[in-house]
């Protein structure tokens, strides 16, 4: 399809805007050809869309950058991105136009992924991007990784040396087209890597000016196949309370497992408990709106979805909840809701929380999901 013709349609109410595909060769924040598409996913990594890598899931991967220009070897990558489960991402960028969009960027990540656990292992993933942190953004990559991913940086970092370790990583190639020729390639390697995962991405851009533009991206190259073989959540089972019940008798932490089974009978009878996908038993509480304002793990970790569109009554709804977790100390003082793109781990788990502290915070549920 050409520039001139490729559109898409915004319905608001009964209006309808056409809004043209702008190249990211015209330039965005002040960059212009592949530089405009590289700053778009250093400032916003949310751009990779983890809810269609993994399809289905309870709680698909979400992205904190790294550094840009990733030292490995001789060479540099354009992003290293980690995802909240210690996942390395590794992600090139290359405009259709450029000659290296077509093969020659499949051999080059390859090559970056072969070298990666020499080059990063071991804590030097964290030196390396620390020193872009600190130079470059002036702050540390640990506040970064608090913020975006909701996760202490020690555990975080002691599973990417984990994932490393058992070839676990995935690839990216960013682009604004993809030949035939490259999602060939893609899905090919896709389907005979054992352990790590490589995508296509085609982010299009829309709009008439740099200020209001409309991002679509689309994951190629994960097929159904690879899927299956490499256990991605999308073939996890979907977990519905007899199964969960089985599966907490096997938690050998009892206090563990009796908090998380009188939370699962709570979120049942009062009609919010929402099945999940997932390798492990994690189930779902939803609120007002239908949506998930909570999911359960079975190490008893509680994760809080707290985009303000989740409550009926916004962001002064969302920041009542917000108060009342932070007086059982279940939240950081210092978080700013309005900077999270998802959501947050309270910072204890439910056996750690005493009687009263739990029924607190059974109550704090309730209120937040209307029951």
């Amino acid at each position: 399809m050409s520039e001139d013709s490729d559109e898409i349609l915004a319905l608001n109410g009964s209006e309808i805007r056409r809004l043209p595909a702008r190249p990211f060769r015209a330039g965005l924040f002040g960059e212009t050809l592949e530089a405009a598409l590289q700053a778009l996913i250093a400032r916003h990594p949310e751009v990779l869309p983890g809810a269609q890598m993994e399809p289905g899931t309870d709680d698909p991967p979400r992205f904190a950058l790294l550094r840009r220009e990733m030292p490995v070897g001789g060479w540099s990558l354009d992003h290293l991105l980690v995802d909240q489960r210690g996942v390395l991402t590794l992600v090139e960028t290359k405009l259709a136009e450029n000659p290296e969009a077509r093969r020659a960027v499949v051999g080059q990540i390859m090559e970056y992924a072969a070298n990666a656990r020499e080059f990063w292992g071991d804590g030097r993933a964290r030196e390396l991007a620390d020193q872009y942190w600190n130079r470059d953004r002036g702050k540390s990559v640990d506040d970064e990784i608090r913020q975006r991913l909701g996760i202490e940086p020690d555990k975080l970092w002691a599973l990417v040396d984990q994932k490393l370790r058992d070839g676990r990583i995935r690839l990216v190639i960013v682009a604004d087209e993809l030949t035939s020729e490259v999602r060939r390639i893609i899905e090919y390697l896709n389907e005979e890597m054992e352990t790590a995962e490589i995508f296509g991405l085609e982010i299009k851009c829309y709009g008439n000016d740099d200020k209001s533009l409309v991002l679509v991206p689309r994951l190629l190259g994960q097929t159904q196949a690879a899927l299956d073989r490499k256990g991605v959540q999308a073939g996890a089972p979907v977990w519905l309370p007899g199964q969960l019940r089985e599966s907490y008798q096997q938690v050998e932490d009892q206090e563990a497992a009796a908090r998380l089974q009188e939370l699962l009978t709570w979120a049942v009878d009062r009609g919010v408990f929402l099945p999940a996908r997932a390798k492990k038993a994690v189930f779902g509480i939803k609120g007002k709106t239908g949506q998930r304002l909570f999911t359960v793990y079975p190490d008893g970790t509680v994760y809080w979805y707290m985009n303000e569109r989740n409550y009926p009554g916004g962001r002064v709804e969302r920041d009542s909840s917000l108060a009342e977790l932070r007086q059982l100390s279940l939240v950081s003082p210092e978080l700013d809701p309005g900077t999270v793109s998802s959501g947050r781990n309270l910072s204890r788990k439910l056996a750690e929380l005493n009687s009263e502290e739990f029924s607190s915070l059974v109550r704090i549920l309730g209120q937040a999901c209307g029951c």
